[in-house]
């Protein structure tokens, strides 16, 4: 598949779409942005135990994030599941109602909530490894997948950028809101477990935690993570206007 330069794309398509945003400062946002496809492209990126951080829990269903649980082209489920009650990752939850639990059911349903592109040869080959993982091993969990640069792309095609991700977000609600006999453990991640999952855990946020913009776009640096890139920045932003124009929730404040 031929890879195409996505921020090209985006100036291209800019002017379509800047009287439903207000995209000034988006234009000038994409054009410091990276090219979206390369974020992340470490040949030999693996899982980051310190991005691993506790989210949010319902009944006793837990819900992280974090970054690609592959090692050696392996997927690594007990490495992933011990990051998860590092003191890095129980610091600060971002449910700020709750306290990051210590340990972690020894019978556990794990859901891998997957936001790899298969626009990107190396993402598709390491989807693959989870997917097949999960294929030989359906009692230990499930994979879920959604391709949020797609899905972002498309939305700057058609300005519909929060109606397009809001069933990502909940999706993850509904998860994890999930009453099964076996506690559910759901992992958010891409590759970095900074950007796409970044942007997507500040949408859960703001929709479900009452954050609001400014608390959610800060949200990665509050955890002790660098910032988004501006492509994860904007789609948090577009995801605010939505969220407070269209579903009407109240505490998303100025954007």
């Amino acid at each position: 598949m031929r890879i195409y330069n996505i921020r090209f794309i985006f100036i291209a398509l800019l002017a379509l779409i800047t009287a439903s945003y207000g995209a000034k400062n988006a234009e000038k946002d994409l054009l410091s942005s990276p090219t979206l496809i390369t974020q992340g492209q470490n040949k030999n990126l693996k899982l980051s135990p310190e991005r691993t951080k506790f989210v949010d829990q319902i009944g006793n269903n837990l819900l992280y994030r974090g970054s690609l649980p592959i090692e050696n082209k392996q997927f690594i489920l007990q490495k992933t599941l011990d990051s998860m009650v590092l003191e890095s990752s129980r610091k600060t939850p971002v449910n700020k109602a709750l306290v990051a639990p210590k340990t972690l059911p020894k019978l556990n349903n794990f859901i891998d909530f997957n936001l790899l592109t298969a626009l990107k040869s190396s993402e598709k080959a390491d989807f693959n490894i989870e997917n097949d993982f999960f294929s030989k091993n359906p009692k230990l969990g499930k994979l879920i997948h959604y391709d949020v640069n797609v899905l972002f792309i498309k939305g700057i095609t058609t300005g519909k950028v929060g109606e397009l991700i809001d069933p990502v977000i909940t999706d993850l609600r509904a998860q994890l809101s999930k009453v099964e006999d076996t506690p559910r453990i759901i992992y958010v991640h891409c590759e970095a477990g900074l950007d796409r999952t970044g942007a997507t855990i500040a949408g859960y946020a703001m929709r479900y935690l009452k954050y609001s913009y400014i608390d959610a776009l800060a949200l990665n640096v509050t955890l002790g993570l660098r910032e988004p890139q501006s492509y994860a920045r904007l789609a948090i932003k577009l995801y605010a206007i939505y969220l407070r124009d269209v579903i009407g929730i109240k505490t998303i404040g100025k954007i």
